[in-house]
């Protein structure tokens, strides 16, 4: 967590990255501050476009003290940090006393990098996310009650978050058959055309009120439009590390329903955590195919690599270890790819230097320079 907070301290932030925009706005409203009451104005209506809580309210109170983007993103760190870490733990507490061999490293590695350190850029989107897992995760395998409050709170921090608590809801009181939740999840894999517009009537008609902005903004046939242009064509690494990761994902829970379904329904936690995560899944390969709706998959991917590592602590299944073990070359290039891109932001003050002396160097250069 520590390191998350010195992270977000001496990270890279170039002028496209959407971390610059927060440290304009932290400028912005230092240089020109607000009263409360105008500043709470912009919440949730007409006016407005304000509908986030929690990166907001930060940035305002810490414009009342200083306009330093450094400081701005250690807070941030705070929170992503404690989230983030606290999710990786949940795995090694599941293992307790069990032996971490090779293959069970590779897959926390992997859970580790699916929103990693890293996604501190895009703070609103990957905080909500670890605290959407953490929630979810106390509410169906520790089965707290709390938990489902935990990852309702990951709506003040995006309010995109209306979707997955939505489809957390849905799991909780609606019980649809295994079979009929596989062949949903496999069906919406190999999905390779779907009308976009169709999606945007679909959220315009169901979303709230104060939220049709934001939809609107995102299915737009200009947002498309601009997306497709802005996106450069990346190395065939940085394409296929994301594919790759998909069909481990989906060879891997094949694996399960069709090798170990009778003892998956046997163990209550893991049975609620499996049919969420197949429920997860399909809704996010359906979101990927507009802008911006792959974070959904991002997010549900996170769920499918914990779902993988409790099966292995938990299952005597040698077919599926076995597996596993084979594919776990395929994890293991994700990972690689993944710490390239960490490279992008991560500097070489943040594995060089100490708390003391980033308070008087300031030296943004990032890693991947070693690399081009």
């Amino acid at each position: 967590m520590l390191f998350v907070v010195f992270y977000g301290y001496t990270m890279y932030r170039p002028v496209e990255m959407d971390a610059n925009r927060y440290v304009l706005r932290l400028h912005e409203l230092y240089i020109s501050p607000l009263s409360w009451k105008t500043f709470f104005q912009n919440f949730y209506s007409d006016d407005g476009s304000t509908v986030d809580i929690y990166q907001p309210i930060v940035t305002f109170i810490l414009a009342l003290f200083t306009d330093n983007g450094n400081v701005l993103f250690a807070v941030f760190g705070i929170v992503f940090g404690y989230f983030y870490s606290k999710n990786i733990w949940l795995l090694f507490e599941q293992a307790k006393t069990a032996s971490m061999n090779r293959t069970l490293w590779i897959i926390v590695f992997g859970f580790a990098c699916i929103i990693g350190y890293w996604e501190l850029n895009g703070v609103r989107m990957w905080t909500a996310a670890h605290i959407f897992f953490y929630g979810t995760f106390l509410l169906l395998i520790k089965e707290e009650k709390k938990g489902f409050l935990i990852a309702a709170s990951s709506i003040l921090v995006h309010f995109s978050f209306v979707l997955p608590v939505s489809i957390l809801v849905f799991f909780l009181f609606v019980k649809l058959p295994w079979k009929v939740l596989y062949f949903i999840f496999l069906a919406s894999f190999f999905v390779s055309e779907i009308n976009v517009g169709f999606i945007s009537t679909f959220l315009t008609n169901h979303a709230p009120e104060f939220l049709l902005p934001k939809v609107q903004g995102y299915t737009s046939e200009e947002y498309i439009e601009t997306v497709t242009t802005e996106t450069p064509i990346a190395n065939w690494y940085v394409r296929y590390y994301i594919k790759t990761l998909g069909w481990f994902i989906l060879i891997m829970i094949s694996s399960i329903y069709f090798n170990s379904l009778t003892e998956v329904k046997k163990n209550k936690p893991f049975s609620n955590l499996f049919g969420f995560t197949l429920i997860f899944l399909s809704i996010g390969n359906l979101m990927s195919l507009i802008p911006s709706g792959g974070r959904y998959l991002t997010i549900a991917r996170l769920f499918a690599l914990a779902l993988l590592f409790l099966f292995y602590l938990w299952s005597d299944n040698f077919y599926y270890k076995r597996y596993l073990k084979l594919l776990s070359p395929v994890l293991l290039f994700y990972i690689i790819v993944s710490i390239r891109i960490a490279f992008e932001t991560t500097t070489f003050l943040t594995v060089l230097a100490n708390p003391f002396i980033v308070m008087v160097v300031d030296l943004p250069v990032p890693l991947i320079s070693l690399l081009k």
